[in-house]
């Protein structure tokens, strides 16, 4: 795996958390835990009379955010991305958000360098007569499954299905998502032992974080596994920097 192919899977699985979280918290008012908001957009939106809005925009998320996780169909993902991650950015701004349109204008420029890197896929767009007919994606070169793909798929989907009756299921339905996201990465034979830290560490953080309610009630400190596993995903992510610059 080459450098820019670890950064471009760490952009990836980065964004999909974020946007697959951030759907499931809004459809269980506020409980699937997440980094961007607002996690009541609905219950908001209902007192204008846009809660079926509410709910595309958070069903738009989790579909979103599950293909990017996907691999195989990520590309699709980040290309539906771009106009969300606009969107919400030109909503902050006219809101006037203080901060929140930056962290908006992170996320969409590591949506455009995840284009970037399937440049090669995409230039027929621009070039038609650059690219060769059936030119498969980097991503599916590297990561060519399909039922562990499809099971991130399924799994997104009973979240949204489940977040109206049952806290319980939604969790895990999500929680379940993004361990087979990270499963379907995992490949112990051509990934050296930084990048397999990196994905360990980075998949603690993210499943301890999106239980942070349910695991607080049992008295679970949730900072230190999220603080220990963003620690250990940062230092693999240098020292896997380091041994490829050699």
């Amino acid at each position: 795996m080459r450098l820019t192919d670890f950064y471009a899977l760490l952009i990836r699985l980065l964004l999909g958390y974020v946007f697959l979280s951030s759907g499931l918290c809004k459809l269980s008012d506020g409980h699937f835990g997440q980094l961007i908001g607002p996690p009541l957009l609905i219950r908001q939106l209902e007192q204008y009379q846009l809660g079926l809005f509410g709910y595309f925009v958070a069903i738009s998320q989790v579909l979103v955010g599950a293909l990017v996780l996907s691999q195989r169909w990520s590309l699709l993902g980040l290309v539906m991305l771009v106009p969300m991650n606009v969107s919400i950015m030109a909503v902050t701004i006219s809101q006037q958000w203080t901060g929140t349109p930056y962290v908006n204008g992170f996320f969409l420029a590591l949506n455009l360098l995840a284009l970037a890197y399937e440049w090669p896929s995409l230039r027929f767009f621009l070039i038609p007569e650059s690219t060769p007919a059936g030119l498969p994606t980097r991503t599916h070169q590297l990561f060519p499954g399909f039922w562990k793909p499809v099971a991130v798929l399924a799994l997104a989907l009973l979240g949204v299905v489940a977040a109206p009756f049952s806290l319980p299921t939604t969790l895990a339905a999500g929680v379940s998502a993004m361990i087979a996201a990270w499963w379907n990465v995992w490949r112990p034979e051509r990934m050296s032992w930084p990048i397999l830290a990196t994905l360990g560490a980075s998949l603690l953080a993210v499943t301890t974080l999106s239980m942070a309610e349910p695991l607080t009630r049992v008295k679970i400190n949730v900072h230190i596994p999220v603080l220990t596993g963003l620690m250990i995903a940062f230092l693999g992510a240098v020292v896997t920097t380091l041994m490829k610059r050699r």
